[in-house]
C-alpha cells in the first residue's frame, strides 16, 4: 500500500476508542493502532457499557466497535450513544453488515481482518474526518456562543455546530465534536445565532446551513443524520436555500 503513513502533520491524531468483549480481538486492535501514526488510542474496553459512558463523557473521534457482545450489542451500543462518533464495526458475523453501514458506520471490518485491511479503513476514516472538518465553501463563520451546562459556563464555536435540537426543558447542541446540553428553550438559543447561517426548519429543530448534505420540502440530512422539514416552516426553509444551496434531494 503506497500511502501507509498519509498524513498531514499539522492535523491531530485521531482519537480512538476500541471496544470488543473478546481479549484477543481487543489486542489485536491496539497493536494496530499502534502501528498508524495518525491514530492514538485513548482507552480500549471489553465492557460496552462502560464504552457507552466514555462516549458520553467525551466523544473520541473514531470508535472500533464490535458488534456480537453480551448485555448489548455493538448495534445497540451506537444507537444509545445519541450522536456517536465516527464508527468502523468489527465483528465476525457477516449478517450484520447492512445494519452497521445504515448507522452510517465508515467501514465494517469481518474478522479475521489483516492489518493491510485495517489500514484501509484508518485511512477511510481520516479522508471522511478531515473532509467534514475542512472549511465550508463561501464565507467562514468566526464568532461563538456561551451557554450554562450544569454550572459551567460553555463556550461554543458557531462553525462548529451541526443542529439544535429541542428536549423536554432543554436543548441538545450538536456540533462536530460533542453533544451539549444547557438547559435552555430553543427560542432564547435561537437570539443567539446570526440568522444568516441557522435557519429553523421545525419546531424542535435548528440547522446550520453550511453543514446541510442534501434537502428537499420534508426533510434535511447533516452529517448523513436526517431531521425533519416541518410544514410550517417549509416555504420559507425552501425559498432560503433556492440560491447556493447544497443538493436537493428528490
Amino acid at each position: 500500500m503506497n500511502r501507509i503513513f498519509n498524513f498531514d502533520a499539522n492535523m491531530m491524531p485521531l482519537r480512538c476508542l476500541a471496544v470488543d468483549d473478546e481479549p484477543f480481538a481487543l489486542e489485536m486492535i491496539r497493536e494496530f493502532i499502534g502501528r498508524v501514526p495518525f491514530l492514538v488510542l485513548e482507552a480500549a474496553t471489553s465492557n460496552p457499557l462502560e464504552a457507552m459512558a466514555l462516549i458520553r463523557k467525551d466523544p473520541p473521534d473514531l470508535l472500533f466497535l464490535d458488534i456480537e457482545m453480551p448485555e448489548i450489542s455493538g448495534i445497540e451500543l451506537a444507537q444509545a450513544s445519541g450522536h456517536p462518533p465516527y464508527i468502523i464495526f468489527t465483528t465476525a458475523f457477516s449478517q450484520y453488515a447492512v445494519e452497521g453501514f445504515n448507522l452510517n458506520a465508515i467501514d465494517y471490518l469481518l474478522k479475521p481482518y489483516s492489518f493491510e485491511r485495517f489500514l484501509k479503513a484508518a485511512h477511510k476514516a481520516l479522508d471522511t474526518i478531515k473532509a467534514m472538518q475542512s472549511p465550508p465553501n463561501g464565507p467562514v463563520l468566526h464568532g461563538s456562543i456561551t451557554v450554562k451546562v450544569g454550572y459551567q459556563n460553555v463556550r461554543i464555536e458557531l462553525n462548529e455546530i451541526l443542529w439544535i435540537e429541542a428536549m423536554d426543558n432543554y436543548v441538545r447542541i450538536h456540533t462536530r465534536k460533542k453533544i451539549h446540553t444547557p438547559l435552555q428553550s430553543l427560542k432564547s438559543i435561537s437570539t443567539l445565532l446570526p440568522p444568516e447561517y441557522f435557519c429553523r426548519i421545525h419546531k424542535s429543530f435548528i440547522v446550520a446551513i453550511s453543514g446541510i448534505q442534501s434537502f428537499n420540502r420534508d426533510q434535511v440530512i447533516l452529517e448523513g443524520q436526517k431531521l425533519p422539514v416541518g410544514r410550517a416552516y417549509a416555504a420559507e426553509f425552501l425559498k432560503r436555500m433556492k440560491d447556493g444551496s447544497p443538493q436537493e434531494g428528490q
